[in-house]
């Protein structure tokens, strides 16, 4: 019987020791950064200098952005196997700036997807104070498509970005991804 006590309790402290060894650099994390978590506001936090805060953009209406395709792909809605390389630029012109954003115009551009070209002609778009996100639509001939921007940052001097692009043409539809360069003007 003191056998089987002896073993319950050398189990027992040993699963407390287990647990207060894991435990105690949780703990530690959590009194090291008391300071910075739930009392700070979402000003105080946008005003720590050791978080990266993003700068807005100053754009202003009748400036131009130019995207180029550097690289890309392209896949069929439900065929997975159809797929392969896409290209593609877009132009677009600033119609309206905001404190919260921006208001976009699409005025041209192409895209080519399963080697068919797809000349834009018309669209709209908005893109956030920051340059960060952008999404809109337009027409290209019979096909209509929907596209979202987001920013990568800089290399050297050249801004780039990722394009998703939801093409729809006919009973086709085709989601194509480029790697773009952006040009302001």
């Amino acid at each position: 019987m003191n056998t089987k006590r002896i073993a319950v309790a050398t189990t027992v402290g040993t699963f407390a020791v287990l647990a207060l060894m894991l435990a105690f650099p949780a703990m530690a994390a959590t009194v090291a950064n008391q300071g910075a978590t739930p009392s700070m506001t979402p000003a105080q936090l946008l005003q720590d200098p050791n978080r990266a805060v993003p700068h807005k953009i100053d754009l202003s209406a009748g400036q131009t952005i130019s995207i180029n395709s550097v690289a890309g792909g392209w896949r069929e809605v439900g065929n997975p196997l159809q797929n392969g390389t896409a290209s593609g630029t877009l132009t677009l012109q600033v119609t309206g700036a905001f404190t919260g954003g921006y208001a976009l115009s699409v005025t041209g551009g192409s895209l080519i997807v399963n080697g068919t070209t797809y000349t834009i002609s018309s669209g709209s778009a908005e893109m956030g104070p920051y340059g960060i996100h952008m999404v809109g639509q337009g027409q290209a001939g019979t096909a209509s498509f929907l596209f979202g921007f987001r920013d990568i940052g800089k290399f050297g001097s050249t801004d780039y970005a990722i394009v998703r692009v939801d093409l729809k043409a006919g009973s086709s539809e085709y989601i194509a991804r480029l790697l773009v360069t952006v040009n302001v003007s």
